[in-house]
């Protein structure tokens, strides 16, 4: 009765290492925090830690068990001189138990108190996240979409001026180029009769000193 009772304190001690190689397991944050969440709100995993906190309590007194056998083993040693080897090996087979037994009980208590521990921890984490991000789900509702739909439109209108003014730059760079080139137009067509009329003057002039 006493090994199958420590045989199932081996199985959960068991358990327990896979439910902390699954939490520190690589995982992406959502499946991880989704884990976490369904752990703490299904009554499935409600139940089975209900079930485990129960069975903490016989782990402890399976631990005192322990205990006291191991006290009693480490007295008889004391009081009693044995000269039999035979005994002397049943005595230290029932301290060796006495030492598994008290190991694998006080090991598997610790290791639980601890992931419950750990679980409720991470659960008010989580919780306190969903409590943090709400007020910013309420204010993306449909003042917050109206406020932005009015800085959209402000942004909208500015950004119609700032192209028009654009626009009115260009349509100034234009004429301005037009009249930079009819001035460059009329300067050479004034350069062509100065020169045309020096022209005729130098050839008056020549026809003078001819006569």
């Amino acid at each position: 009765m006493a090994t199958l009772q420590y045989t199932g304190v081996f199985a959960l001690l068991l358990a327990e290492i896979c439910v902390f190689l699954l939490l520190i397991l690589p995982m992406p944050v959502r499946w991880k925090r989704a884990m976490i969440v369904w752990s703490s709100r299904s009554t499935i995993a409600q139940r089975v830690l209900y079930g485990v906190r129960i069975a903490f309590g016989f782990i402890f007194l399976l631990f005192a068990d322990a205990v006291m056998r191991l006290r009693k083993v480490e007295h008889e040693k004391e009081s009693t001189r044995i000269v039999d080897e035979h005994s002397l090996c049943q005595q230290k087979l029932q301290k060796f138990y006495a030492q598994r037994n008290t190991y694998l009980t006080g090991i598997t208590m610790f290791l639980g108190l601890i992931l419950i521990s750990t679980h409720s921890l991470i659960a008010q984490l989580s919780e306190n996240a969903d409590a943090s991000t709400a007020p910013r789900l309420v204010s993306s509702g449909p003042r917050s979409s109206k406020a932005e739909t009015e800085r959209l439109k402000g942004e909208l209108a500015k950004a119609r001026k700032e192209i028009e003014e654009l626009n009115r730059k260009d349509r100034d760079m234009e004429t301005l180029k037009k009249q930079a080139e009819s001035s460059h137009k009329e300067y050479m067509r004034l350069a062509d009769e100065c020169e045309k009329l020096q022209k005729q003057l130098d050839t008056s002039n020549e026809s003078k000193k001819d006569a």
